[in-house]
Formats: C-alpha cells, structure tokens, sequence
C-alpha cells in the first residue's frame, strides 16, 4: 500500500485514511483467490480514484501473488 501514499504524495491529494483488507478463498485447503478491499478516506475526486487503484494493483505484494511463487524455507 506505500505504492498507493507514494502516488497520493506526489500528485498532493489529501489521502487520510488509506486500510487493505484482504480476504482468501480457499478450495480443496488451498487459497484459490485473495480479494482485497482498499479504503481510501479524503479529499479524492473521481480522477484520483483510478491512479491509486492501479498502484495498488502494481505494488511489490500484488505482483507476487499474481503468479506462482516458489517458497523456500532454510532452516538456521
């Protein structure tokens, strides 16, 4: 979410509130699908809603989770 403050900050509009909540679906004990809710609280007029939407959506976490990860786990 430091990608959706970041685009805020530049453009200067007032962000006050910014939360992700995220929700898993889950198939066969599995997670199939992760749903996140972004909750934006300011001063944000429509054409402010897009930019930030899409840095969510391309921040670190997001691009990882949308393809497979390998997971590696060491032992210290």
């Amino acid at each position: 979410m430091s990608n959706v403050r970041r685009v805020a900050e530049r453009r200067q509009w007032s962000l006050r509130r910014l939360e992700a909540r995220l929700t898993a679906t889950e198939a066969q004990g599995r997670i199939t699908a992760i749903d996140a809710e972004v909750i934006l609280e300011g001063a944000l007029d429509a054409e402010a809603v897009e930019p930030l939407r899409e840095a969510a959506e391309s921040c670190r976490i997001s691009r990882a989770l949308a393809v497979p990860v390998t997971l590696r786990v060491t032992l210290a």
